[in-house]
């Protein structure tokens, strides 16, 4: 439970780093082979249909990790939370694709390895929500297509090396780039479709046993290339001096997997081999199998500890290889945000057989239309056969147009996550257990997503970062509690109590007066979300989408429409859409494209929009808007 504020920050001092690491001879040297978009597809898991000879042999030789789990089931939020040991949200670093600004007395781990005298490699993706470019030379020595632990100058130098493995990524199953990854596999070597047993949320056809099977193909062929990287150390004689940690940074890219919190989008493979000289009470044993909870944002604390370097106090995550261990994970959390050009907002907590889920986004759909992700094949199937009725109702419920507040999963029981329990009462105890630890993640970390966007963009320009926004002692800590109590309370009302809804309601339109932009946003939220149907509620909204905050006058929009104002409302986000920052516009663009072609008196600025946007996210929701209009 580590928690930093700016008042007792400082850096760790070379002199204590190199005071704690031994000499160079004397540590080990360190390798990640990871992959993208995976779930445990591996012959060592259970796969019957994988093909994963080199990966298989790998985990004989260590331990296999049944329990760990991606801090987000997307890359880049991921790969933040990897690369500061610290949870994306409390950065402000969970929108996909953000640039979110560091202060500066919180460094990239490997920038202390390198301290420490360690050689430093990245092959090659980064891809972290960050504004860390300008620092690159004090996090790798190396970080391209060519870095090699074998371009150190030094032989006798320690080194740490990341290959990152993409041939995996959800667009190489997509036909086109299927053919380019599997160019040099013998015909008979393809998996057959026929033999795929597709998994209960997806519809069992010949489109999605064909992705199925072409997943599993340039599986095949990440596998030989994480054996060409094992039988380098093995052929430089460094195999006894070199730990290696393979792993995946999340599910695979089918709907419900990557870019979601179940385990289909956050159980992730990670296999450890520890040579005996640098193995600490048993540890990592070869054949060794352990369902210790990780997370993954626990495999840099872990690089660090290995190499006898003092974890810093602001990261969340914890060793879980070396000496002086602490205490294993009770609980796995996670976290889901802006995904490309589609605004959400989902927490997660997840025991050794619960998982809780806690939806702040309720009137959105989960499967909602993000344009990169429709690509998909599966995801098309998804979408046809529900258009058409046919789509089995395990898979159809992830088409819903808005979601429960609370979700909740036996995987003992429910592996795929298909019933929820948040509403048995037989489960009630486990529901609150689950419910108050999420809410302490969220308070403990700071969660900086509970500020709207537009909101966080602004107040990072005067606070230096996102992080800095609400780490900044008692009033930050209280801040956060309004903004949870009231963002939850938004979602959460019981629309078929009266009196929880008249509650609501007076809790909400005192909100709307704070002087604080984001408690208004959520003020006006909640108003629009339970349909307060009240004189002052009403003019609450009206008053609300001419507010002096972007954020705040676009939630008002909103509500304008949900109670028949639609011309005002779009006359409203018409004006948003002149905004100088990219943010309001693509935040206006949402909200029309929501209301639909009830919004076609925009569609001038919408097109104009489009073609001189640069902003991706932009022009997605421009087109699919214009679609409608």
């Amino acid at each position: 439970m580590r928690r930093l504020h700016i008042a007792v920050l400082c850096l760790v001092p070379l002199a204590a780093i190199f005071g704690q690491a031994a000499q160079a001879a004397d540590r080990p040297n360190i390798v990640w082979i990871s992959c993208e978009d995976i779930s445990s597809h591996l012959g060592c898991y259970g796969d019957p249909n994988a093909t994963t000879p080199h990966l298989d042999a790998f985990a004989k030789q260590g331990v296999r990790y049944t329990q760990a789990f991606t801090c987000h089931g997307v890359c880049a939020p991921c790969r933040t939370g990897i690369i500061t040991g610290m949870y994306p949200p409390g950065l402000g670093a969970n929108h996909m694709r953000s640039k979110a600004s560091l202060p500066p007395q919180i460094k990239l781990f490997p920038s202390y390895l390198k301290d420490a005298g360690y050689y430093c490699t990245n092959n090659s993706k980064t891809d972290y929500n960050l504004r860390w470019e300008r620092n690159k030379d004090s996090v790798w020595d190396e970080s391209s297509k060519n870095a090699h632990w074998k371009n150190r100058q030094d032989p006798k130098q320690p080194f740490f090396a990341v290959f990152n493995m993409t041939m995996t990524h959800e667009s190489r199953i997509w036909p086109d780039n299927w053919k380019g990854v599997v160019k040099n596999v013998p015909p008979d070597k393809l998996h057959d479709p026929s033999k795929i047993k597709v998994s209960p949320l997806y519809p069992d056809t010949p489109d999605v046993r064909a992705a199925h099977a072409r997943l599993l193909d340039i599986i095949m062929v990440m596998d030989e290339t994480a054996g060409k990287y094992l039988k380098e150390i093995e052929d430089a004689g460094l195999a006894e001096d070199t730990i290696v940690i393979y792993w995946s940074d999340h599910g695979n890219g089918f709907p419900r997997a990557k870019r979601w919190l179940y385990d289909s989008g956050t159980l992730v493979p990670m296999i450890a081999r520890v040579p005996e000289k640098w193995r600490v009470d048993g540890q990592a044993a070869p054949g060794s199998v352990s369902d210790q909870l990780i997370n993954l944002i626990d495999l840099g604390p872990t690089v660090l500890n290995l190499a006898g370097i003092k974890v810093p106090d602001n990261m969340y995550g914890q060793p879980f290889l070396g000496k002086d261990l602490p205490k294993a994970r009770d609980y796995i959390h996670g976290a889901r945000d802006r995904i490309d050009e589609r605004f959400d907002m989902v927490r997660s907590v997840r025991d050794g057989r619960f998982r809780y889920l806690r939806n702040f986004n309720t009137w959105r759909p989960a499967l909602q239309h993000i344009q990169y992700a429709e690509t998909s094949v599966v995801r098309k199937e998804m979408r046809r056969l529900n258009a058409s009725g046919e789509l089995h109702a395990e898979s159809a419920q992830f088409l819903n147009p808005t979601r429960p507040y609370e979700e909740l999963y036996d995987i003992k029981t429910d592996p795929w996550e298909l019933k929820n329990l948040a509403a048995d009462p037989a489960y009630a105890d486990t529901l609150s257990r689950l419910s108050k630890e999420c809410d302490r993640w969220q308070l403990d970390m700071r969660d900086a997503h509970l500020i709207p966007e537009i909101i966080l963009d602004e107040e990072e320009q005067t606070a230096g970062s996102r992080w800095a926004i609400l780490h900044n002692g008692d009033a930050g800590l209280e801040r956060t509690k309004r903004l949870l109590e009231l963002a939850k309370r938004a979602n959460s009302v019981d629309l078929n109590d009266t009196s929880a809804v008249e509650a609501a309601a007076g809790q909400f339109i005192l909100a709307t007066d704070d002087d604080d932009a984001a408690i208004r946003w959520w003020g006006v939220t909640g108003l629009t979300n339970i349909a307060a149907a009240s004189e002052e509620a009403k003019a609450k909204i009206a008053s609300a989408a001419a507010d002096k905050s972007p954020s705040v006058s676009i939630a008002g929009a909103r509500g304008l429409h949900k109670f028949g104002s639609t011309a005002l409302a779009v006359t409203t986000l018409r004006e948003h859409l002149k905004s100088a920052s990219e943010f309001v516009r693509h935040a206006a663009l949402i909200e029309l494209d929501e209301i639909g072609a009830a919004a076609a008196e925009a569609k001038a600025e919408v097109e104009s929009l489009r073609k001189a946007s640069k902003n991706a996210n932009i022009r997605n929701v421009a087109d699919h808007l214009l679609q409608s209009l």
